[in-house]
């Protein structure tokens, strides 16, 4: 056991199992539930019974549906294109000789920036040992003393 803690593979695959088994439980019961929906007649508030394809037959009939189903491929192909080709044509541009190129990078990289600093300043906030709510919320509980 030890042999096997210090190899940093798995290590790495140890450090990542709690995550790994969120992401499955978090992602997979919605889409299994959504999948087992989908083959039942189910309403809220009553338990379903299996109808099989039956639900899929009716939307693939439906015109409503079709429609709806066009759009979103049609608007997802349409917005991936401009989007590729854009930041292809703003990364190749930014990675020309400009005059103040550092400057002009910096302003169409901060929208990415932002949120990260951010959320890393709210959390640095929270964990603060003296100024935080979790340590005000110790202190009010008589957890903990100042």
């Amino acid at each position: 056991m030890h042999k096997l803690l210090n190899n940093r593979h798995f290590l790495g695959l140890l450090f990542m199992l709690p995550a790994g088994v969120l992401l499955l439980v978090f992602l997979t019961y919605p889409l299994g539930l959504g999948t087992w929906l989908g083959f039942t007649d189910t309403k809220v508030g009553r338990a379903g019974v299996w109808v099989g394809l039956d639900n899929y037959k009716f939307l693939w009939g439906d015109e409503v549906t079709r429609l709806a189903l066009f759009n979103t491929l049609f608007y997802t192909f349409v917005a991936s294109v401009i989007k590729f080709a854009l930041g292809l044509w703003l990364a190749l541009l930014l990675n020309r000789n400009l005059p103040f190129k550092s400057f002009v990078r910096a302003i169409v990289l901060l929208p990415f920036i932002v949120p990260t600093a951010l959320s890393a300043l709210a959390f640095w906030w929270i964990y603060d040992a003296h100024f935080s709510i979790i340590s005000w919320t110790l202190v009010k509980l008589g957890h903990i003393d100042r």
